[in-house]
């Protein structure tokens, strides 16, 4: 896992402050209720114990960088050594004390210090790291395009003949396409050029957006493209975003996953292998995410997405008749000889490849603004609509 340093450090130190002052707050009122509710003797607790809050909190904020707050007892143990510290700190000598005066220090004036910041560690602290780390990593829509390589005509074929590309059209089809994104109030950010890498506009195979903080960087099937992946990370670590990596030898492609609701369909596709199904499912475990990974047989297309595509109201459109439609719960088949794989723009509105008239139909006469595209040239390279982008 990578968490951006900023959102790591601003994690951290909200985590830390917030046990720093709760334990504190509790030890003084602590002390003030043994002592017979004296306030004279309030302003002599706060001073006594404001130094070990201090080096609690710095403490707390060094291990915090270190995601000691992403679990539980990491967040414990580093709460017990930032009290030990800060009650050391404050008075409490352990070179050249016996044991039995130790102990005596610790249960008794430190002891509650110590106690308060182990609990209130691995409870208030690491509650604040979680939800501050999986906190939306950029406000409002963000789209990643890539713009197509000048080495474009020479993308893989897998299961159509290859033709003539015109890489001018296709230039001009990729603007149309990320006019259609801006107008429906996205904000695309791009990705450099890599004109050695001719799939790189097909962007969406490079990562898989899980949430709107959490991102898994893939390994696609093809080796020769595993070497656009890195640009595209770059790009999502800037946004705020955390990011898993898959493994080898475990391949995925971004484009067989389909994420609908809490329910995150993945192909198992000539590009995405068994290893990498179980590896997305182990990011979804340790990512805490209320998601649930249902693998689906491809047969007969590049990836899931040539095969499926979900509208807005999670309504999943397909056009394989070797796809179950049942998998999906609501599901709808396109007109034969139609493709399947749109893009949501919003929650009235979806863009359709140009050459899907019939999809258009289908996606209008269920009320939705549709937006027409043509990408005929990436789709002689089996690419699609959700291909060129990965939408945050």
């Amino acid at each position: 896992m990578t968490t951006p340093f900023s959102r790591r450090l601003t994690a951290a130190f909200l985590a830390s402050l917030a046990v720093a002052v709760t334990v504190f707050a509790a030890t003084v009122f602590a002390l003030y209720l043994v002592n017979s509710l004296s306030l004279n003797a309030v302003g002599t607790y706060a001073n006594t114990f404001a130094l070990p809050a201090l080096v609690l909190l710095v403490v707390l904020m060094i291990a915090g960088l270190i995601d000691a707050f992403g679990s539980w007892w990491g967040a414990l143990l580093a709460g017990l050594v930032g009290g030990l510290l800060g009650a050391a700190a404050g008075g409490l000598s352990i070179a050249g004390s016996g044991i039995v005066k130790l102990l005596d220090q610790v249960v008794g004036f430190y002891g509650f210090f110590i106690v308060a910041a182990t609990v209130v560690a691995a409870l208030l602290g690491h509650r604040v790291w979680v939800t501050w780390i999986g906190r939306p990593a950029t406000k409002g829509r963000v789209a990643f395009v890539r713009v197509p390589a000048e080495k474009l005509a020479e993308g893989i074929v897998t299961n159509v003949p290859r033709t003539l590309v015109d890489r001018d059209l296709a230039d001009r089809q990729w603007d149309d396409y990320v006019a259609a994104l801006t107008g429906s109030g996205w904000q695309t950010v791009e990705v450099a050029q890599a004109d050695d890498q001719p799939d790189s506009v097909f962007v969406e195979d490079a990562a898989v957006v899980l949430s709107k903080s959490v991102a898994v960087l893939t390994r696609p099937g093809a080796e020769a493209r595993r070497a656009e992946v890195a640009a595209v990370g770059d790009k999502l670590r800037a946004q705020g975003v955390t990011l898993y990596e898959l493994e080898a030898p475990g391949t995925l492609d971004g484009g067989d996953v389909l994420v609908v609701g809490k329910t995150v369909y993945v192909g198992r596709s000539g590009r995405t292998d068994a290893d990498g199904i179980r590896q997305l499912r182990e990011v979804v475990a340790m990512a805490k995410l209320d998601l649930t990974v249902v693998a689906v047989p491809v047969h007969g297309g590049l990836h899931l997405s040539s095969s499926a595509s979900a509208l807005p109201d999670g309504t999943v459109l397909y056009s394989s008749p070797e796809l179950d439609g049942g998998l999906f719960g609501r599901a709808l088949r396109v007109p034969v000889g139609n493709s399947a794989n749109t893009v949501a723009l919003d929650e009235k509105t979806v863009l359709v490849p140009a050459s899907s008239p019939g999809t258009a139909d289908l996606v209008a006469d269920l009320g939705y603004t549709v937006v027409k595209v043509d990408l005929s040239e990436f789709e002689k390279l089996e690419g699609s609509a959700s291909c060129l982008s990965v939408r945050l």
